[in-house]
């Protein structure tokens, strides 16, 4: 898959990198030696405790001509993104090493996966200076919207002086992770279930192709009625699934009549079952009283 490069306009003293994600690029460090003869790059997970996970290590990257060009041409969707600084690239590495771990606002620490460009994306969106700071700027491919399959476009946004890139942080505790906000979590949340539309969207291609087709819009289809099964409880991936696999068997024109009072009173009425079971007797019910697809 190709993607076209942003325009990029770079000021006096910045340096233009990518960071990579070597857990979308196999054998990152390999590759980089291939596009160029002398990459001047820096493994993230470099030092104790990460370094056993350097195969898979983000990778900040000098960005020179060539490996634009190779990023852009055999470009993934979650393989990385761009970005420039004012510093050179060992003490910019040993900066963004800085968000390898994070904590939530419940206190659990979390792997923060920094050379994910959807991730990042949504915690670059406010000015914090933990994030910003020796950034000038970042160009970001995201999903125009919330659904599987949708468009990627570049997200482009410069830091907000002094507010961001020249704020002097207090000195962090050391191996302190950084503490995310309710509004960062909340905003990570969507990246969890942009991956759950993705594996929704993949299982009616893969089981019930016939129902995706009846759809002019099947991304946003699949995108709504996650949605509904949400709000109804079914939350885990397996009770989307499974509420998806009601959906395959019999088609969604039935939902809100009393063509199946059983899979309404299973899908849409609490009772002592539990969320799980209520979907998963639904699935079976369904299979059993199959509609053909289209």
């Amino acid at each position: 898959m190709s993607f076209s490069l942003p325009e990029i306009v770079l000021h006096k003293e910045e340096q233009l990198y990518l960071l990579l994600d070597g857990g979308q690029i196999a054998q990152l460090e390999r590759r980089l030696f291939e596009i160029a003869d002398t990459p001047a790059y820096q493994p993230l997970y470099l030092y104790a405790p990460w370094e056993s996970l350097r195969e898979v290590s983000p990778c900040l990257v000098v960005a020179t001509e060539p490996l634009l060009c190779w990023y852009a041409a055999e470009f993934q969707a979650n393989s990385g993104y761009l970005l420039a600084s004012t510093l050179a690239l060992l003490p910019f590495a040993e900066r963004l090493r800085g968000w390898i771990e994070a904590q939530s606002p419940y206190g659990s620490r979390i792997l923060l996966k920094p050379a994910q460009p959807e991730g990042m994306y949504r915690l670059f969106q406010d000015d914090d200076p933990r994030f910003w700071q020796d950034i000038t700027q970042v160009w970001i491919p995201v999903r125009e919207q919330l659904q599987p399959r949708s468009k990627l476009i570049w997200w482009h946004k410069t830091a907000n002086l002094p507010t961001a890139a020249a704020t002097k942080l207090p000195p962090q505790r050391e191996n302190a992770p950084l503490r995310l906000s309710d509004a960062q979590w909340q905003r990570l949340g969507e990246v969890s279930w942009l991956n759950s539309l993705d594996t929704l969207y993949r299982h009616m291609e893969k089981w019930f192709p016939g129902r995706l087709a009846e759809r002019s819009d099947p991304a946003f289809w699949v995108a709504q009625w996650a949605t509904r099964a949400y709000q109804l409880a079914f939350q885990t991936e397996r009770d989307l699934l499974l509420f998806f696999n009601v959906l395959g068997f019999l088609g969604d024109a039935w939902w809100g009549s009393e063509e199946y009072p059983i899979l309404t009173q299973l899908l849409t009425v609490s009772s002592a079952q539990t969320p799980s079971q209520r979907v998963e007797q639904a699935a079976r019910w369904a299979e059993q009283h199959v509609s053909p697809q289209e």
